[in-house]
Formats: structure tokens, C-alpha cells, sequence
């Protein structure tokens, strides 16, 4: 039994999608070895370990628990899961409405079913607190286990002000000989997290 050929037309859209799903694999749609890498182990371009990370690539680029400290700055009725240079918030329980970012809010408590009139303005687009470190530290290291340093860190969010700061490693810490990157990190009352890092260096 003979089949009717396809129109010349859906013969051609179809050429032309694979020729386009083609085109964006080659040219780097999905995320480069280096990139993949990166984002798996922490270590950054320039041979430090990634914001979300700590330690030194020469060892390891270690995780930086958020959610260790302040439920990671997730509502305290959700949860906070840890990820590979993050975390992400959980949803709000039965009868909440909102989420773990912004806050949960009793529907009962609400002069709207939504919790419209409960939301803070504009904490989609809001954004992450700068934070700010004294700088890159270099010591001399005091014994073969290497030495301890010290250094500061601020953030301030553009509607919140001042927010509180962690870091790891903590300042005061003992640190090995080498470099070892400590990422310092602040969360505002939106859920947004801002980061930074700087590089303690122990001389022999």
C-alpha cells in the first residue's frame, strides 16, 4: 500500500527544528565540561573556590550549609534544603499561603483569600544584600598546621539596612598553609541571599 507524501512544507519545518536543536547543542546550549565542573566541585576560574563554597581547590571546595544558620534565612514554618552553593526554600504548610521566601501567611489573618494586602512590595525583583569583607588576608603561617586569621564582613540590603554576616571559615579561624577561600553570606527578610568571598593565604 503506497503512503502520500508529507507536504513540502512539514518536510521543511521539521529539517529546520533539528537543524536548530543541532546548532544550540554545538554552540554550547548545555553547560560546557568546565562549566559542568564548576558547578559540581565548587571551584571557580580563577582558581578559588565558588561563592556558596569554602576551602581550597588544592583539597577541597566544601559546601557551605546556609541552612545551618537561621533555617537559611527561609520562613521558620518551611523548610530549607541545602544545595551545591545554596538552598532553596520549601512551601508553606496547609491554610499558609505565600512562600518560604517571603513569609506564610494564615489565610484566616489575610483581608484577601491571597494574602495580597500581607506581601511585601516588589520581593520578586528585589535585590540580594551586598556584602562587603576587609579584604584578602596573607599571615605568616606559626606552626607546620599553618596559622589563624582574622578579618570582617557587612551587608546591608537597599530596603532592610544592616544584616547580620556569616562566614566559614569564621574569622579567627585556623587555616591551613595555602589559600583557602571563606565565603561570607547575609540574607535579607525576602528570602534573597547575597555573597561574597575572600582568600586567606598562610605563608611558610
Amino acid at each position: 500500500m503506497s503512503q502520500t507524501p508529507l507536504p513540502r512544507w512539514i518536510v521543511q519545518s521539521v529539517a529546520g527544528i533539528a537543524l536548530v536543536v543541532g546548532l544550540n547543542f554545538a554552540l554550547g546550549a548545555a553547560p560546557a565540561p568546565a562549566a559542568r565542573q564548576a558547578a559540581a566541585t565548587g571551584v571557580s576560574a580563577n582558581g578559588g573556590c565558588e561563592p556558596g563554597f569554602s576551602g581550597s581547590p588544592d583539597t577541597k571546595c566544601e559546601d557551605v550549609n546556609e541552612c545551618a544558620i537561621a533555617n537559611g534565612g527561609c520562613h521558620r514554618l518551611t523548610g530549607c534544603e541545602n544545595t551545591p552553593g545554596s538552598r532553596v526554600c520549601g512551601g508553606c504548610p496547609k491554610d499558609y499561603v505565600g512562600n518560604g521566601y517571603i513569609g506564610c501567611f494564615d489565610v484566616n489573618e489575610c483581608a484577601d483569600p491571597d494574602c495580597k494586602d500581607r506581601l511585601p512590595s516588589g520581593a520578586d525583583d528585589a535585590p540580594v544584600p551586598a556584602v562587603t569583607t576587609s579584604g584578602d588576608v596573607t599571615v605568616a603561617a606559626t606552626s607546620a598546621k599553618g596559622a589563624a586569621a582574622t578579618f570582617t564582613a557587612s551587608a546591608k540590603d537597599s530596603v532592610d539596612g544592616s544584616r547580620p554576616v556569616n562566614c566559614m571559615p569564621v574569622s579567627g579561624s585556623a587555616f591551613r598553609v595555602g589559600r583557602t577561600t571563606v565565603t561570607c553570606w547575609a540574607f535579607n527578610k525576602r528570602g534573597k541571599i547575597g555573597r561574597t568571598t575572600l582568600t586567606v593565604t598562610v605563608t611558610q
